[in-house]
C-alpha cells in the first residue's frame, strides 16, 4: 500500500476511534458542578447549580441533533451535599461522587447595581470539592476537549493529560489563573508565572473574558495559540500570531452574567464542530453567551431560539 494510502487509513481509523456511540465525535468536557448563591444587599436572591461543565453541557446538548444521544463525556467532582442531581446537565452527565463538599460560591452583588452585571460583583469560593486528577479521565482517545475548570479543580497534570487523549484542546483561562485567598475571594494571578504557561503552545484554542485578559498576556500567548478575548456587549475578538478578527456580538438584556464565557465556549466549540470557520463559531458562541446571560442560573434553550443557528449548519 502506498505511503499516503496508509496514513489516510491510519487517519481514519483514529477517528473512528473518536467517535461515540451514535458515530459523532466524541469530546471531553472537565470541569466540576458547583452551588451558586447569589446575594444582593445581604440577602439571598438566587440558588443555582453552576459551575462551567454545567453550563458547557448545556449548550452542547441544545447544539446537537435531537435525534442523537450527545457524544460527549463529563468529568466532574461534587460531594454528598449536592443539591441538583436531577438538573438535565448532572442526571445526564454523572459527576463522581467524592467526600468532600461540592464547590460552592456566593457571587454578591451591590445594592446600587443596575444588574447582576454590574462590575462590582464580589465573587468567593466557600467549599471546594476535590481536584480533577489525570486518573479520573477516561482512558481513550477523544476528537476534542474541554477544560473548564472554576475552583482549581484541572490541575496541571489534568490538563496535561487531556492534551494527550485529545485531537484538539480548548481551555477557559479561568480554570488556570484563578487563585482564592484565605477567605476564597477569586482573584487572578499572571499565566506567565504558573505551571500552566509551558502547555500553551499545544492547546488549540484559549478563551479569556477582557477583565482577565492582561493575567493572560495577549501579545505572548498568541503567539502560541490562538487566543479569544469576550467582550460581553461588544462581542469578541480573535488573536493568533500574525492576525486578529473581530466578532460582532449579540444583544441581550442582561440579567445574569454567570456562565456566560462557559456558553460562549461551548457554543464556539459546537460551530467548530458543524465545520463553521473560527470567526463564524465564534458567532455563534456570541448567541449562546447572550441567551446565558439572559437568565438566571443554568439557561433554558427553547427550540425556536435555536432555529437561527441551525441554518448556520
Amino acid at each position: 500500500m502506498p505511503l499516503a494510502a496508509e496514513l489516510e487509513d491510519a487517519e481514519e481509523q483514529e477517528e473512528d476511534r473518536m467517535k461515540g456511540a451514535t458515530g459523532a465525535l466524541e469530546g471531553l468536557v472537565v470541569g466540576s458542578y458547583c452551588h451558586d448563591v447569589l446575594l444582593r444587599g445581604g440577602r439571598v436572591v438566587g440558588e443555582t447549580l453552576g459551575g462551567a461543565a454545567a453550563f458547557v453541557s448545556n449548550v452542547l446538548d441544545a447544539a446537537s441533533p435531537r435525534e442523537e444521544e450527545t457524544a460527549f463525556v463529563v468529568v466532574s467532582k461534587v460531594g454528598p451535599d449536592f443539591a441538583y442531581a436531577s438538573a438535565p446537565a448532572p442526571s445526564r452527565h454523572l459527576p463522581l461522587l467524592c467526600a468532600a463538599p461540592t464547590t460552592s460560591f456566593h457571587a454578591k452583588f451591590s445594592d446600587a447595581a443596575a444588574s447582576a452585571h454590574a462590575p462590582d460583583r464580589e465573587l468567593r469560593r466557600v467549599r471546594a470539592c476535590d481536584p480533577i486528577y489525570p486518573a479520573d479521565l477516561p482512558d481513550r482517545r477523544f476528537a476534542y476537549g474541554l477544560a473548564v475548570g472554576v475552583a482549581g479543580e484541572v490541575l496541571p497534570q489534568t490538563l496535561e493529560r487531556m492534551i494527550q487523549l485529545c485531537r484538539a484542546v480548548l481551555v477557559d483561562a479561568q480554570a488556570l489563573i484563578r487563585a482564592f485567598d484565605g477567605e476564597g475571594a477569586v482573584r487572578h494571578v499572571a499565566l506567565e508565572g504558573t505551571p500552566y504557561a509551558r502547555l500553551l503552545p499545544r492547546l488549540a484554542f484559549l478563551k479569556a473574558s477582557s477583565e482577565e485578559a492582561p493575567y493572560v498576556g495577549v501579545d505572548t500567548a498568541r503567539r502560541r495559540c490562538c487566543v479569544i478575548i469576550t467582550e460581553g456587549r461588544d462581542g469578541c475578538r480573535l488573536y493568533w500570531d500574525g492576525g486578529e478578527a473581530r466578532v460582532a456580538p449579540f444583544p441581550a438584556v442582561q440579567v445574569d452574567p454567570t456562565g456566560a464565557g462557559d456558553s460562549f465556549l461551548a457554543g464556539f466549540a459546537a460551530g467548530l464542530l458543524w465545520g463553521l470557520s473560527a470567526t463564524d463559531a465564534a458567532l455563534l458562541g456570541n448567541f449562546f453567551g447572550a441567551a446565558a446571560v439572559s437568565q438566571v442560573g443554568v439557561p433554558t434553550f427553547h427550540p425556536k431560539m435555536l432555529q437561527l443557528p441551525a441554518t448556520w449548519k
